[in-house]
């Protein structure tokens, strides 16, 4: 076979054998590129935080552990002060950016947020979307009712197709009646303000509203024609902790030894004292290893 002739019939074979490894080796290439960047996106957080000095901060107003000034937007409470000390310890500027109980979740996934410091109860099913820290303190929930109201003696009463249950959107109290209650009519409020649940009670549009037990006992005793039901024994006593981003293990590694940190310095419990919080926590007992 002469040169001219093997280079009209093979050579135009070879050129694409050449051009589809050239492409597979792009589209290899491509891949890999498009991975590497996937990778980049889940950077761990702590990483970029470290990067540019910034923290942001999710937050929802929840008196004592954070309250906020209405006519100066300044927040305040110990859980504010807690986080401030966590990026002051680091020199990180904190960023806050106020979310609401339907929200907190997404704010993080979608990194408007690094952290969440709501008080935000610890369930199972909100352990499906965030990983928790540990728990700072316990708390329970209970129920504001009218003050002559005597239908209600149990949460099982409060269950029944003529009852109407306010709830806040996405706040503990929602997510109990959406896994026990079948029977009652359930009226949502969203927002972080647990109060618009508790007026529609003041106001006759709910026979009921479920809520955080320190937030019910706060309202029952600034409005005295409504009673908290539940105020000697709140049910569903539940962990109270903070959120990051589900899958972010560095993040939670990191606020887990920050938090243990303070608290075995006695910085969380001081905090507390100084914001009025009465919280529960579990008793901690300590011996030496000589007893």
């Amino acid at each position: 076979m002469g040169l001219k002739t093997f280079r009209n019939r093979w050579f135009p074979i070879f050129l694409s054998l050449v051009t589809i490894f050239s492409i597979g080796v792009a589209a290899c290439s491509q891949d890999s590129a498009q991975q590497t960047r996937a990778r980049s996106s889940q950077t761990s957080t702590l990483e970029q935080i470290i990067a540019t000095s910034q923290l942001k901060i999710g937050y929802i107003v929840f008196p004592p552990a954070i309250v906020k000034n209405q006519t100066t937007g300044e927040l305040g409470g110990h859980f504010v002060e807690t986080i401030e000390e966590i990026a002051r310890i680091n020199n990180w500027t904190p960023e806050f950016i106020e979310t609401n109980w339907s929200g907190f979740a997404t704010g993080l996934d979608s990194r408007r947020f690094d952290v969440s410091i709501a008080p935000t109860f610890v369930t199972i099913p909100r352990a499906l979307s965030v990983y928790f820290t540990r728990p700072l303190f316990y708390a329970g929930n209970s129920a504001i009712v009218k003050a002559n109201e005597t239908r209600f003696t149990t949460l099982e009463s409060i269950d029944r197709p003529e009852v109407t249950v306010a709830v806040t959107q996405g706040e503990a109290g929602d997510e109990y009646v959406k896994a026990n209650f079948k029977n009652a009519k359930i009226t949502r409020f969203s927002g972080g303000d647990q109060s618009l649940a508790f007026q529609a009670v003041v106001a006759g549009r709910a026979d009921i509203a479920l809520g955080d037990a320190y937030v019910t006992s706060q309202f029952a005793r600034a409005n005295p024609q409504v009673k908290d039901l539940f105020a000697d024994a709140p049910y569903n006593l539940t962990p109270i902790s903070w959120a990051v981003r589900k899958g972010d293990d560095q993040m939670l590694n990191f606020f887990n030894s920050s938090l243990e940190s303070l608290d075995y310095q006695g910085r969380l419990r001081e905090w507390e004292q100084q914001a009025g919080a009465n919280w529960l926590h579990v008793k901690k007992v300590w011996e030496s290893s000589a007893s």
